[in-house]
């Protein structure tokens, strides 16, 4: 028996109406995953269990605070500065609940093709779904705790891959950590094999942009490849993604049309430049709202506040300032009413859509992985053009011949990706794979990915080794 946490049949994400929570059934796997329905309430327990993962704790935030794109509180000192340790209770619920995900993935996976009685062709795309969720969750973790894996050392400890229903510590089934290369490739497998039999589209526009489809599948193995520095594969990835635009993706023109003001907390649209978010804003029941966890560390300016050094750093009238930044609290925290924040979680309640895949990252990831392989190309720069002048509309576009080589271009793509995907977790790992200094520039490169939780460790008996960072 297991406890499943019904959340809807459509999997938290409405057709033109706001959710509904149902109350919590226990249920056996071979009642859940018999039908249609079970199996969409199963699925909807994996993709909340990864909201969770992803925005509660640091796990999102974590890609800038830890740089200078932001200050803050001395709370997180230890965690900019490499300084966490392994008995630190905010790594262990990390690392517990992206694994929770990728446990209720393998049940899918699993109990889908096992007990499922309804068509094949049904079937196949919603194990496709979990697949796309445990390749997800396990991306974050190597970026979080694989030994060098944003560094190119691919023989460096990377997870234990757990690709079945996990029954417990007691039964003999703890492994040890593979490689880097290893769970990259695993990585690369899972969503090599869910593409095939994901959708384009799903049910409804709301469901496009909040499941995973083959575009949102396409991109996350165009980060993966970015990652791991095998540029051709990245770009390739990307320009699959590309030909969609503008039947499935497209940019949103208007900043403040991609990031609403929504003081009230009502459902916000997620518009087609969306490949992948979490649509928090139309997530309630009779009795409560969601919460992405990000609005009130944002708003309040308790936990984080915009460096001034990274506002200066734009082009002068970029809208990514004068529109998605802001100065939020001006009532309940007088030591930092002067203070920016992002406006991208503007509600001081946490009901924002929390982006997760956006197209403009697509077109950046497309600029720099063709820049890096091709050199200075017209395609490159065109993707380059795109994102900026959506913030820059009267700036002259960039040419090829603005650029003296690739590494100029590189550099200039680089850059935008910071100011384009700044407070959405992205800059950390950046600088990482590209070899560039963090919040803290001395910081030791064994330092620059977390402790393992000693829990772990000690439960494992072992078995599961610590980053050489902090041993002993």
């Amino acid at each position: 028996m297991r406890k499943l946490f019904f959340i809807s049949v459509i999997c938290f994400i409405g057709c033109n109406r706001q959710l509904d929570l149902a109350p919590e059934n226990t249920l056996t796997d071979r009642e859940v995953f018999k039908t249609e329905a079970g199996t969409e309430q199963a699925l909807a327990e994996v993709y909340f269990n990864l909201l969770d993962a992803v925005t509660s704790n640091i796990a999102y935030v974590y890609g800038d605070f830890t740089t200078d794109n932001l200050r803050h509180s001395t709370y997180y000192d230890i965690y900019a500065n490499g300084q966490s340790t392994p008995d630190d209770a905010v790594i262990a619920d990390l690392w517990t609940v992206y694994f929770k995900s990728i446990n209720l993935a393998n049940n899918a996976i699993a109990n889908i093709p096992a007990y499922a009685a309804y068509p094949k062709e049904v079937q196949d795309p919603l194990v496709a779904e979990a697949r796309f969720i445990r390749a997800y969750a396990y991306l974050d973790l190597l970026k979080f705790f694989g030994d060098g894996a944003l560094s190119g050392q691919m023989e460096g400890r990377g997870l234990p891959l757990q690709l079945t229903p996990f029954k417990g510590y007691n039964t003999g089934e703890v492994i040890a950590r593979s490689t880097n290369a290893a769970v990259y490739a695993q990585i690369i497998k899972d969503l090599e094999e869910s593409i095939p039999f994901l959708k384009d589209n799903q049910s409804s526009d709301l469901r496009t942009r909040s499941r995973a489809t083959k575009g949102g599948a396409r991109a996350l193995l165009a980060r993966t490849y970015l990652y791991m520095g095998r540029m051709e594969e990245a770009a390739a990835a990307a320009r699959e993604v590309l030909t969609k635009v503008p039947a499935i993706y497209e940019l949103t023109s208007s900043l403040t049309s991609l990031f609403p003001a929504n003081p009230n907390g009502t459902a916000q649209t997620l518009t087609k430049e969306y490949l992948l978010a979490f649509p928090v804003s139309h997530m309630t029941s009779s009795s409560t709202s969601m919460n992405n966890n990000l609005g009130n560390g944002y708003y309040f300016k308790r936990s984080f506040w915009i460096n001034s050094g990274f506002t200066q750093s734009f082009e002068a009238g970029d809208k990514r300032v004068s529109e998605l930044m802001f100065k939020g609290d001006q009532v309940y925290n007088p030591d930092h009413f002067n203070e920016l924040t992002t406006f991208k979680f503007n509600n001081s309640n946490g009901r924002d859509n929390v982006p997760v895949i956006r197209l403009a990252e697509v077109m950046l990831t497309a600029a720099e992985a063709i820049a890096e392989t091709e050199g200075v190309t017209q395609d490159a720069v065109k993707w380059l053009n795109d994102v900026r002048s959506r913030s820059l509309p009267d700036a002259t576009p960039y040419t090829v011949a603005d650029f003296a080589d690739a590494q100029a271009l590189v550099n200039t793509i680089l850059q935008q990706r910071r100011w384009e995907l700044a407070f959405e977790g992205h800059y950390r790992y950046d600088l990482i794979r590209t070899g560039r200094p963090l919040q803290t520039p001395d910081l030791e490169e064994k330092r620059k990915v977390l402790p393992v939780p000693q829990s772990e460790i000690d439960i494992s008996n072992g078995l599961i080794q610590q980053n050489t960072g902090y041993q002993n």
